[in-house]
């Protein structure tokens, strides 16, 4: 009997094992997390002037797309190059808040005062150039309201929710400030990852 005994109190604590829910995250967690992330924006939006090295691949609607990526961005001003697999250009876009001008690897220049709508007439897909300045730094844009906003365990945006697109950060480089590696774009017309290779801080103004 006192074996038995033995046996029923040993399963008993098993179940209790197996039941045992994990603690919630206390709210001063949750205080050190949000700090963290102020701080984290701050230095983030402190950086105007930045250059990356990357690839974005995607779908829109039933069009697939694959490019090589060279952004750089100095204040209002950028210069994004796609290139193919083999390094050959495909496009430039370049311009400021005002103006935007696509150049293609055919010599054909086009001007507007919008990128996304320049893409989409020239492509056939848009991807949003001026949220994703914002967005490829890991910080929302400060001129559009966000519909939500979920933090890491670091503090670091791990998705956002923003002028209709959902972005989702899956990976960060090592550094100070961290600064996105893997960032998965979505919207209802278009599906994008963007894998960003290396990241070159220019100073902050």
């Amino acid at each position: 009997m006192r074996q038995l005994g033995v046996i029923i109190a040993f399963i008993f604590v098993l179940n209790a094992c197996a039941t045992v829910e994990k603690p919630q995250p206390t709210e001063e967690v949750r205080v050190d997390k949000q700090a963290a992330w102020e701080l984290h924006r701050i230095n983030l939006e402190m950086i105007q002037n930045w250059s990356l090295k990357g690839r974005v691949a995607g779908k829109s609607y039933d069009e697939g797309f694959r490019a090589g990526v060279r952004w750089e961005q100095q204040q209002q001003n950028f210069n994004i190059d796609l290139h193919g697999p083999l390094g050959r250009k495909v496009a430039e876009i370049k311009g400021d808040k005002i103006d935007v001008q696509l150049n293609t690897s055919k010599g054909e220049s086009y001007t507007a005062n919008n990128p996304e709508s320049l893409m989409q007439e020239l492509f056939g897909y848009s991807l949003p150039i001026n949220g994703l300045r914002y967005w490829m730094r890991g910080i929302p844009d400060p001129e559009q309201v966000y519909a939500s906003l979920e933090l890491d365990d670091q503090g670091r945006l791990k998705q956002l929710h923003q002028a209709g697109w959902i972005i989702d950060y899956d990976r960060y480089h090592d550094g100070s400030p961290a600064l996105p590696a893997f960032i998965k774009i979505t919207s209802t017309t278009l599906n994008a990852n963007v894998k960003i290779d290396t990241w070159n801080l220019h100073g902050a103004e």
